[in-house]
C-alpha cells in the first residue's frame, strides 16, 4: 500500500522509515521546507512535493505536523475520494478531516518522538479513531503492523487521555530541569538523582497513590520550611507549595 506524508518534522522522521521497513511504499513526502523534505524523500525512496495542493492520492495520507496547523493543510488539501487521510495528533477531534473528507481518521502514538532518538514502535502503545467501518479496518491494518498495543478510542477519550500524557510527561520532565538547575547552583552532580529518577517511574506506573513519600506526605512542616529557604526565587517556592500542598490534600481524602 502507497503511504504519503504531509510533514517531515519528528513524527515523519520516525514513522515514514518505519512504514518503509514494514513494506509499505512511501509515496511522497510534501512540506515546505525543501532541505527537510527532501532529505526524508530522499532517505524512504519518495518523490519530494513542495506545494501541499499537488499532493496526490494514496492508500493513507498522514498529516504529521503541529497541531495548529492541522486546519490550514487540510484545506490546501485536494478532496480526496479514495484516500484514508489521517492526523498523529492527540488533542485534536477527527472532526477537523470529516468536513473535508468521507475517509479519514487519526493515528496517535503515546510515546515522545524525537527526530534524532530511535523509536521501537513495536512497543508503543497506538490510539486509533476512524470515520467509518471501511477506514477503521484500514487503519486498524496499519495500526496493527506497526505496534503491538493498538487501542480504539472517540476524540474525547483521546483528549483526556492526551492530558494525563502530560501531567506524567510534560511537567515531570520540567521538574526534572528545575531540579537539575538547582543542584548545578550548588554545584552538586544531577546524575545522583538518576536511580531515584528510575524507581520513581517504575513504582509510579504500579500504584501512584501508595509510592508517595516526602515531606508533605508526612506532613513535615520543618523539613518544608528549609526547603522553601533553599529555593531560588518565588516561582519556585510557588510551585513546592502548591505541589506539598496537593499532596497533603490527596493523603486526607478516603
Amino acid at each position: 500500500m502507497s503511504v504519503s506524508f504531509i510533514g517531515a518534522g519528528n513524527i515523519a522522521q520516525q514513522l515514514a522509515p518505519a512504514l518503509k521497513s514494514l513494506g509499505y511504499s512511501i509515496q511522497e513526502i510534501v512540506n515546505r521546507n525543501v532541505v527537510s523534505g527532501k532529505q526524508l524523500a530522499k532517505k524512504t525512496g519518495a518523490a519530494y512535493v513542495k506545494d501541499i495542493s499537488k499532493t496526490k492520492e494514496a492508500g493513507i495520507i498522514i498529516i504529521a505536523v503541529k497541531d495548529d496547523v492541522i486546519p490550514e493543510i487540510v484545506k490546501q488539501l485536494p478532496p480526496f475520494k479514495d484516500s484514508l487521510v489521517i492526523h498523529t495528533s492527540g488533542a485534536t477531534g477527527i472532526s477537523v478531516l470529516k468536513k473535508k473528507f468521507r475517509n479519514c481518521g487519526v493515528l496517535w502514538q503515546i510515546q515522545t518522538i524525537k527526530a534524532r532518538t530511535k523509536v521501537d514502535f513495536r512497543t508503543v502503545p497506538l490510539v486509533i479513531e476512524a470515520s467509518n467501518p471501511a477506514s477503521k479496518k484500514k487503519l486498524s491494518q496499519l495500526a496493527n503492523r506497526i505496534s503491538g498495543k493498538v487501542y480504539s478510542l472517540n476524540s474525547r477519550q483521546r483528549r483526556v487521555l492526551h492530558l494525563g500524557a502530560v501531567w506524567v510527561n510534560n511537567f515531570p520532565n520540567h521538574l526534572y530541569y528545575l531540579s537539575e538547575s538547582l543542584l548545578k547552583k550548588h554545584r552538586l552532580p544531577y546524575e545522583l538523582l538518576g536511580p531515584l529518577i528510575l524507581s520513581t517511574a517504575e513504582n509510579g506506573i504500579k500504584d501512584p497513590k501508595a509510592s508517595q513519600t516526602g515531606p508533605a506526605m508526612r506532613n513535615d512542616k520543618k523539613t518544608m520550611r528549609e526547603h522553601l529557604k533553599l529555593l531560588p526565587g518565588k516561582n519556585f517556592r510557588t510551585l513546592y507549595k502548591l505541589l506539598s500542598k496537593s499532596i497533603l490534600d490527596s493523603n486526607r481524602k478516603p
